[in-house]
């Protein structure tokens, strides 16, 4: 890859890189941007093997039978021994490669079909494979002078690749290291957003479009969704914050002193023995029925807390199968984006795009 890169960066391309070896289906995306090794060997082999010596032509016996068969078995074999070559080239083209090189493949093909054509009408004769080997050579090169690249193109594709291909593994390795602040937590809003982001700038980037890739992104959003609904299922403030009617104390008003309620009902009290030691009946009356009323509804309070609790802990559980299945291709993309819904109505944990990305393409089950 072109240009200097960073130690994080360049640690992101050798994973990238490891999966391209792991998984052919990834191969495509480095051959649009440039990258293929198995092409430039292809070109040399078949630059080689054009260049060697044909078979040589058989005695005269003086048989002339058996004269015509060697020459028979001759001409075959001297065709036979270019047109190996000519498959390489067959098999060249068939590879992907940058897309703005197909009018040059056409005519590499054009060229192909004519030297055998001039190979059938000329047997045992040596065909002129200099054209052949200087499209090749602009084909392996990408310099072909009727099909210039613009300017920056490839360098911009293989960013590409590392930006978006690779945002799921630098989320993976993130994760594995405490101390690595590439990318926020998982159930962060920050994480979120920028979850979006990728996502969208990968299903808007088609030539990057890959079943692998798309497990990713969906394996990713899965995980997301799970750390939002442990995180829900494990703040106190946030399930608080969902009850629907809460009794007025000291915690509603003031969310982020955790100390509230001991602060509020310990004030309560001590108002209460003062108004008591006062001989403000009245007062101190008040104040008794207030504070019960406040124990009562603090403690109802908490026992709906912890059935929403109990009721996130089960969600979270059915999540963490539903994503395993999908991890380990036993549930279909459809069935997943159906359950989902089912499991998450109003798109709390789970984004649209998730669906979106389960409607790209079906995976194969070793995906």
């Amino acid at each position: 890859m072109g240009g200097k890169l960073g130690k994080s960066e360049w640690s992101l391309w050798r994973a990238l890189e490891d999966w391209r070896r792991k998984r052919h289906e990834l191969e495509p995306l480095f051959a649009a941007a440039g990258l293929a090794n198995e092409q430039e060997t292809l070109v040399n082999r078949a630059l080689v093997d054009l260049k060697r010596t044909p078979p040589t032509m058989p005695l005269v016996s003086g048989d002339p039978q058996h004269d015509e068969e060697e020459l028979a078995r001759y001409r075959e074999a001297y065709y036979r021994h270019f047109d190996e070559s000519l498959y390489k080239v067959d098999t060249l083209l068939q590879l992907p490669w940058v897309p703005e090189m197909a009018p040059l493949a056409e005519a590499i093909r054009a060229e192909v079909n004519q030297l055998r054509e001039w190979m059938h009408a000329h047997p045992a004769q040596r065909p002129d494979f200099s054209r052949l080997e200087q499209l090749l050579q602009h084909y392996l090169r990408l310099d072909h002078p009727e099909l210039p690249l613009p300017q920056g193109l490839l360098e911009g594709r293989r960013r590409l690749l590392m930006d978006v291909v690779g945002y799921p593994l630098l989320v993976q390795h993130a994760g594995k290291d405490p101390f690595n602040d590439a990318v926020p937590p998982l159930s962060s809003s920050a994480f979120r957003h920028e979850f979006h982001a990728k996502a969208q700038q990968y299903l808007e980037t088609p030539w990057l479009h890959s079943k692998v890739v798309t497990h990713w992104y969906a394996m990713l959003g899965l995980d997301a969704a799970l750390a939002r609904k442990k995180r829900d299922a494990t703040d106190q403030r946030r399930l608080a914050a969902q009850l629907p009617r809460r009794w007025p104390s000291l915690s509603v008003l003031l969310p982020g002193f955790e100390q509230a309620d001991q602060l509020w009902y310990l004030s309560l009290s001590g108002l209460a023995f003062f108004a008591l030691f006062a001989e403000w009946w009245i007062a101190a009356g008040l104040l008794i029925i207030w504070l019960s009323l406040s124990i009562g509804a603090h403690r109802r309070e908490q026992q709906q807390i912890e059935a929403r609790r109990a009721q996130l802990v089960a969600q979270a559980a059915t999540m963490k199968r539903v994503r395993d299945r999908f991890m380990l291709g036993s549930i279909s993309p459809d069935k997943l984006s159906f359950q989902l819904r089912q499991l998450d109505e109003r798109n709390e944990y789970h984004d649209e795009i998730l669906h979106v990305l389960l409607k790209l393409h079906a995976y194969d089950q070793d995906s």
